[in-house]
């Protein structure tokens, strides 16, 4: 038996086994080939064939290291060519070395031209040596260590090498870069881990992987401090948004999580989150501070939008925002819309992560004018709200929003008799409380989300006040199967306290267009009256199913849609589902990182006098 310690990654290059005192190092392959050009006379030219590495999945690798194949097709020497075969002979074994195989047989011949061929053959054949296996595993602390005595325990977890495995430089070099994360991870931020030493026994082809960490203290979060050029921005706000609190067992995860929260932010172009060594407690745990340090991002946005959709025609939206006004987090946007139906001049105030994170303080006020089938209406109001979001880093499960809306509207009923204009004063209460199960917050392709909006509105009209509920609940789920993903939406919705006739117009249900029925045009659904103006009603119900299909195409990454919807809109407080109006139709998809830009074209399956033929909608995000 041959046994000899082996050093870490950076030892010179082994000799072949069975030779006394080898060492095993990992890979460090820089071919080179430095030969200067022959007279035109000696060229020669040569093509290659390889036996024996793709068998290995290294047929690849071997293509884009080899000397040889670097240069085939190209005018070479003897000389040359002697020079890449001997590089590429010692690349072979260095990449059979680099999965576990040693003392392979590498064969690299040369054929003049011949037949119908007029270059040479290079024939790269290999057959690999015998492949090493770990058979001892052995964790211990180093002299001095600070940390437990035996981190057998807790390392051999977390080191992805196994007793059985293959000795593979690959996967030794992963497991040493790794082990320090998930040390931190696991609450140990300043562990100190000494080079592993391996020795191998070439008679049996074992390996005896040994390893020496000193985990250190075991660490509690500490301290939150940084240093930044945005306004609001202190140490107290910073550890507002850190979902742990101070002397919280550390994680590497948690510390993570600070950094991308201060990057959903939007203030800053880069965030850095550095573990510093703090106060030892007389438990034996280490404090870690974390220290924080930012790149500013531009604070000023502008913003342009557009959509077109049959019956609402082309829809212009611009906007304009400092997301840091009113610090910490204290967003301005103004905003207006210019469509063929619809315009809009409005201010928005919005704090983020207010008082507690992902929680946002929002007022808003404006005037909008609507030019609608149903009715005409001109608005001025005010909006504030409390709301619990969810977002990309953090897709919660639930999230909620109460607020109030007060607003004075001037509107003209056109489906009344005398086409009467009305003057509302209106003061709503509406809260919200969402159940999301799905699996992608833009995106989703499996799971559900259920939603239940609630809003007490109370009216003044012409020194008349009355006052209602508009209650609604709304259900997606969503399944794949095979390459599809189907889904399905229900939506329902009443108005209990008041009569249509006397309810503000545009606060009645309507039904149709591209976020509703598809096939029919904004207001399109639901009851008319007898010159065929849309009504409106006091229950809602709409019913959508959807097969996605999504593949790459033209370097896009692309979607398919067909779908079915259905809705109805009744005069009482419950649905009658006496007549649901059907649309039906295709779509495309365009996946981009902000969410799919949608396409969708659809006909009514039932029509009735008035609607149209084809209906075409395109905005952003899937329909549901």
């Amino acid at each position: 038996m041959d046994e000899s310690p082996l050093p870490g990654p950076d030892a010179p290059l082994p000799d072949l086994p069975g030779v006394d005192g080898e060492t095993l190092a990992w890979p460090d392959i820089t071919p080179e080939t430095t030969a200067a050009a022959e007279p035109e006379a000696s060229a020669i030219r040569y093509q290659i064939e390889l036996k024996g590495l793709d068998e290995l999945g290294l047929d690849d690798e071997f293509r884009g290291l080899s000397s040889l194949w670097l240069h085939r097709g190209e005018d070479t020497n003897l000389a040359q060519l002697g020079r890449r075969i001997a590089e590429d002979r010692d690349l072979v074994d260095l990449l059979l070395r680099s999965i576990g195989h040693y003392g392979a047989t590498v064969r690299i011949t040369t054929t003049p031209p011949a037949g119908n061929r007029r270059a040479s053959l290079v024939q790269v054949a290999v057959e690999p040596g015998p492949l090493y296996r770990i058979t001892d595993l052995v964790i211990s602390a180093p002299e001095g260590a600070v940390g437990p005595a035996d981190p057998g325990r807790i390392v051999s977890r977390l080191l992805p090498i196994r007793v059985g495995d293959p000795l593979e430089a690959a996967r030794v070099q992963a497991a040493e870069t790794a082990l320090p994360l998930r040390l931190a991870d696991a609450g140990y931020p300043f562990p100190r881990i000494l080079p592993p030493e391996i020795t191998i026994d070439h008679a049996s082809r074992d390996a005896r992987f040994s390893q020496q960490v000193d985990l250190g203290r075991r660490g509690v979060f500490g301290r939150i401090s940084i240093t930044t050029t945005a306004r609001g921005f202190d140490d107290a706000h910073v550890a507002s948004l850190a979902r742990f609190k101070p002397g919280d067992r550390y994680s590497e995860a948690g510390r993570d999580d600070l950094r991308r929260a201060l990057v959903q932010t939007g203030l800053f172009g880069a965030v850095s989150v550095t573990p510093t060594e703090g106060a030892i407690a007389a438990d034996g745990r280490q404090s870690v501070d974390l220290a924080v340090s930012t790149e500013p991002a531009p604070l000023r946005t502008i913003a342009l939008a557009g959509g077109f959709s049959t019956g609402q025609g082309v829809r212009l939206e611009g906007s304009w925002t400092h997301r840091n006004l009113f610090p910490p987090e204290g967003a301005f946007t103004a905003r207006a819309v210019a469509a063929e139906r619809e315009q809009v001049a409005q201010v928005e105030l919005r704090r983020r992560n207010f008082r507690r994170r992902d929680q946002i303080l929002l007022a808003s006020g404006g005037f909008s004018a609507s030019q609608q089938f149903a009715f005409a209406a001109e608005t001025i109001g005010v909006t504030a709200a409390l709301a619990r979001e969810s977002n990309i880093i953090w897709q919660k499960d639930w999230t909620w929003s109460v607020g109030a809306q007060a607003l004075i509207t001037s509107q003209r009923d056109r489906s009344a008799a005398g086409d009467p204009r009305r003057t509302f004063t209106v003061l709503a209460l509406p809260a919200s409380l969402t159940w999301d199960q799905s699996d992608d917050l833009l995106n989703p392709s499996r799971g559900f989300r259920l939603t239940t909006r609630l809003s007490p509105e109370f009216t003044l009209r012409n020194q008349t006040n009355f006052n209602y509920v508009k209650a609604q609940f709304e259900t997606t789920a969503y399944q794949p199967v095979g390459p599809l993903v189907l889904a399905g939406r229900f939506h329902i919705g009443s108005i209990i306290g008041a009569s249509r006739g006397v309810i503000a117009p545009d606060r009645r249900f309507y039904a149709g267009g591209g976020g509703s029925v598809r096939g029919y045009v904004f207001q399109g659904v639901g009851p008319r009256n007898a010159e065929n103006v849309p009504t409106g009603g006091n229950s809602l119900t709409e019913l959508a199913a959807e097969a996605r299909y999504r593949f790459q195409a033209f370097g896009q990454d692309l979607g398919l849609v067909a779908f079915l919807d259905a809705g109805e809109v009744s005069t009482g407080t419950t649905p009658a589902f006496d007549r649901l109006s059907l649309g039906a139709g295709i779509g495309a998809r365009v996946y981009t990182g902000f969410g799919p830009v949608r396409i969708d074209i659809a006909t009514p399956v039932n029509p009735r006098a008035g609607d149209p033929r084809i209906v075409f909608y395109v905005s952003i995000g899937q329909a549901f």
